[in-house]
Parts: structure tokens; sequence; C-alpha cells
């Protein structure tokens, strides 16, 4: 393995575990709202420690006075129509400096894993709502509720991460070193034996032990769930096991086992496992945590590896 790639390979890895990490601490982002020459803004907290009264800052900016009224809105304390807003309690915002509009929203956050609802109201002396502020999509800003989670975990659970992003990344190098004749298809099996014993290690053993301190929560892959994070992770795995095997049997002297498993088509497999790599860790970040109809992808995945590699299987014989 040439030290350009395994340089490389580290960047790579350590950026995708980096990108990982920076989401898993909840990012704070600022909020802002204008209404009928009202401006209110808030930076956004997605996560805090459990059991416990998070202050959070509210600037507004616009006409003050006694009869107007600046209100944190909250969902009740189990509450099941979280989406019928009108229903949540209110109480005034906390004053801090109302000549340069500084307030403070205490938000009451529950137990692990659970969601703190709430948004800010501004009514008029009528009692109508003038502005406000919420979510982008219009639904009420939301906190979770996380614990504490052991540093032999946390850390242990972001290198294993680095470690299998590592292996996967060189892999596939590998395998066009491989298709550039430059190399054996033996030593990418290793490769990517390796990147799935730490792949199973990270999700399977170290990630669900993270997410029970966290947020009190289990493994949600297919068919236990629809997280679509655990069940894109799930075919990561099932992945990189098939490919590590397949390229241990293109070793055998057997002329079946050479056909079903031809060293041409798996240097192709290796390449791709870099994107699949890449789409379980990342794309789980920019969309839902939870869908429906993930079962299917996951099955529809399954069904698409084996179709996929006997497409390939064939253009190889036909090479």
């Amino acid at each position: 393995m040439r030290i350009a790639e395994i340089a490389l390979s580290a960047i790579i890895a350590f950026a995708v575990v980096y990108v990982i990490y920076q989401n898993d601490r909840g990012n704070s982002v600022l909020l802002s709202s204008t209404s009928n020459n009202y401006t209110v803004a808030i930076n956004s907290v997605p996560k805090a420690m459990a059991d416990s009264l998070l202050a959070i800052p509210v600037t507004i900016t616009g006409e003050r006075n006694e009869k107007i009224k600046f209100l944190f809105r909250y969902a009740l304390p189990k509450m099941r129509d979280i989406e019928h807003l009108y229903r949540y309690g209110a109480t005034p915002l906390t004053v801090v400096d109302s000549s340069a509009g500084l307030y403070q929203a205490n938000v009451r956050i529950g137990a692990k894993g659970t969601l703190s609802y709430y948004y800010i109201e501004i009514r008029d002396p009528v009692g109508r709502n003038i502005a406000g502020l919420k979510n982008t999509d219009g639904q009420p800003l939301t906190t979770l509720a996380i614990g504490q989670v052991d540093s032999w975990v946390k850390y242990g659970y972001y290198i294993c991460l680095f470690i299998a992003a590592l292996l996967v990344t060189m892999g596939a190098f590998g395998s066009i070193r491989i298709i550039a004749g430059k190399a054996e298809a033996e030593s990418a099996g290793k490769i990517f034996l390796l990147a799935a014993l730490f792949t199973i290690v990270a999700v399977f053993v170290l990630g669900n032990l993270y997410r029970l301190q966290l947020i009190a929560g289990g493994w949600q892959g297919t068919p236990w769930g629809i997280n679509v994070s655990d069940n894109l992770k799930q075919i990561l795995v099932i992945y990189l096991i098939f490919i590590s095997l397949a390229f241990r049997i293109v070793k055998t002297k057997s002329s079946k086992m050479q056909t079903i498993f031809p060293k041409a088509a798996l240097e192709y497999m290796g390449i791709v496992s870099f994107f699949v790599m890449i789409t379980a860790l990342i794309l789980p970040l920019f969309v839902g945590k939870d869908y429906e109809n993930i079962p299917v992808i996951f099955y529809a995945f399954l069904a698409l590896l084996v179709i996929s590699y006997f497409l390939v299987l064939r253009r190889t014989k036909h090479a």
C-alpha cells in the first residue's frame, strides 16, 4: 500500500468521522423571525442534559409596553397531540434587560431520549398572535434530552468508526490497484474483512452502548425498527462481510468457486464499498431520523446486491 494512499485514506476517514462527531454534538444555529415590526431571535439548542432546567436567551426587537405580552409556549407533560400548538402552556418570558430586548426562556428538560417542544409568541393587547418564533418548517422548536456517556464508550466508538472508514477507503484504493494489475485480490479481502469487524464493533457494540447511555435507546434496524441511520449501517456491514468473504474465496483453486466469485467483478464491488460507506454514514445526517419505508429500502438493497453482482458477473464473462 502506497504511503500517499494511506495518507489520503486517513484524511477521508477523519473527515467522515469529524462530520459525524459534529452532528452528534448538536450544532446550534441562529433562528429569527420578523412580523408586524417585531423580530425574535434565538440560538437553537438541539440537545441538553436530561432532567434539568435549560435557560435559553431570546432577543426581541420592537415596541414594548405592558399590554404586549412576550410568551414562552411549551408542550405540557405527557401531551400527545404535539402538533396542536394552541394547546401549549404559556408563561411570560423572563426579563433579562428589557431596554436591550433581552429575555430568557426556561425550558424543562425531561428524561433521557425525550423531546421538549416549545416556541415563542407575541400577543397584542386583545390577545391576538402578532409575531413569534417557531422552527423553519413552522413546527415548534425541540431539544433532545441526553445523558452522560462514558468516555471509553464515546471515544472507542469514534475510533472504531475511524478505523473502519480508513480500511474501507484503503480497500477501495486497493481494488483500483488490482484492476491496474498492481496488487493481489487476497490483500483487499483481508482489508475488507478487518473493515467489517471494526464496523460491527462500532455499530453493534459500542454504538449501542453509546445510544443506551445517551438517550436510553436501542438498535432500530430492520426488522426491529425504521431508523434510517441504523438500517444504512446494517447495509454497510452486510456489504463488507459479503465482499470480504468473496475476495477470500477467489483464492480457492476450485473452478466452480472462481466462476461464482470472479476477481474482476469483485474489484469493482470493492470500489463501490467506498460509496456504500459514505451513504451509510453521511446520508442519515441530512434526512429524517425515522422513515417508515426504510425496511423496503433495506430488502431492496439486498436484492440489488445480488442482481448487480450477477450483472457484473455476466459482463466479466463476456470481457
